[in-house]
Parts: C-alpha cells; sequence; structure tokens
C-alpha cells in the first residue's frame, strides 16, 4: 500500500520535526503534496483517478469501514492507496472544505485504544492522533487482519524516532548528556546524536 501525505503550507513550512515529515522519511511507500485545495492538483487527481488504485481517506468519524472491526474491503487487484491530512485539526479541516475530490473518497477509520502520545500538542478530544500515529495504526491493524506485512518490530522502528522526539521535548534527564536543547529540537538544528529530520 501507499500512504498520501496531504500537508498544510504551515505545517510543511514551519515544522520541520513534523510527524507527517517523519511518517514520509520513515516509509518509502510514501509521498507528500502540499497545499490546502487539492481539487487541481495534477498528481493527486492522478492518484485518485488511476484505475489501479484503491484510494481512501484516513479520518475520524462513523461513516466509513472501520479497520479495528475488520470492516475494510479492498478493491480486488488494485492497490491500497491512504491519504492522511498532514496539520493541525482546525487546518486539516480547511483542507477537507476546500479538496472535494478528497473528501468524496471512501473513509476508513479505526476505534483509538487511548490518547495520542503526541504530548507536546493538545489534541482536541480523544482519539485524534498525530499522522505518525495513524499510519501506524493503519499498518498494524492491516497486518492483523491479513492486508499488509507489518510486523511488532517495523512498528516499533517506525514508531522510534517520534517517541525520542518527545522524550527530549519533555526534558527528559538525558537529554542534557546528548547535547540536544529544546530549541535545538524545536528549529530541527539537534546535535550530531540527536534528531535531523
Amino acid at each position: 500500500m501507499r500512504f498520501i501525505l496531504l500537508t498544510h503550507p504551515k505545517e510543511y513550512r514551519s515544522n520541520r520535526i513534523g510527524t507527517g515529515r517523519i511518517t514520509h522519511l520513515s516509509l518509502p511507500c510514501s509521498e507528500v503534496h502540499v497545499g490546502t485545495d487539492f481539487r487541481r492538483h495534477a498528481r493527486v487527481n492522478a492518484i485518485i483517478d488511476a484505475p489501479d488504485t484503491d484510494c481512501r481517506l484516513v479520518y475520524p468519524g462513523t461513516d466509513g469501514e472501520n479497520l479495528s472491526r475488520g470492516e475494510y474491503h479492498p478493491v480486488p487487484r488494485r492497490r491500497p492507496v491512504f491519504c492522511l491530512v498532514d496539520a493541525t485539526w482546525t487546518c486539516a479541516g480547511k483542507i477537507l472544505r476546500c479538496s472535494d475530490n478528497v473528501r468524496g473518497l471512501p473513509r476508513v477509520g479505526f476505534d483509538a485504544t487511548g490518547p495520542s502520545a503526541f504530548a507536546i500538542k493538545r489534541q482536541p478530544r480523544p482519539g485524534c492522533l498525530a499522522t505518525i500515529e495513524a499510519a501506524w495504526c493503519c499498518l498494524t491493524l492491516l497486518a492483523a487482519d491479513g492486508h499488509e506485512d507489518f510486523g511488532a518490530r517495523d512498528g516499533r522502528r517506525l514508531l522510534a524516532p517520534f517517541q525520542h522526539i518527545m522524550e527530549i521535548q519533555q526534558g527528559y534527564p538525558g537529554a542534557s548528556r546528548r547535547g540536544v536543547t529544546r530549541a535545538a529540537v524545536r528549529t530541527g538544528r539537534a546535535g550530531p546524536r540527536g534528531p535531523t529530520a
């Protein structure tokens, strides 16, 4: 399967260590497209309209297939493509309002088993996850249902950079010994032993 990350320009410009960026760097089967209105975006429309793809929008709600309950039914002989909106929740809503081609895709969701680990940002409600957490949930649940080859080791590898950044941002005792300051992490200028993405 592929992940298409639809990233709001504010997220792309100001957040060098955003979870969408980490997701893209961690998953070779992903691509990033920046904008707020994707109605006339050539590449996004080519993916959506391709006869050999099965595109879904990953977004919270009750009007789609629930991966946690085994409700996902892929279209035979088509490559699964999951679109993730990478933005703050306010900006994500704007992307969907402007982009009826994306908004009209069949939706998939899942039952969040706990709050987001993205402790440095406040989530508007339970079940709202960071982009990388949503990708991890999709892959884990699809693997459990036999649709993907994604094991526990793959999951740990995907989440490791995100978890490391959370530890640094929360000022755990080892942060100062690694030569990484909070300001460096915020600006993406961490030292050689810290995050570089």
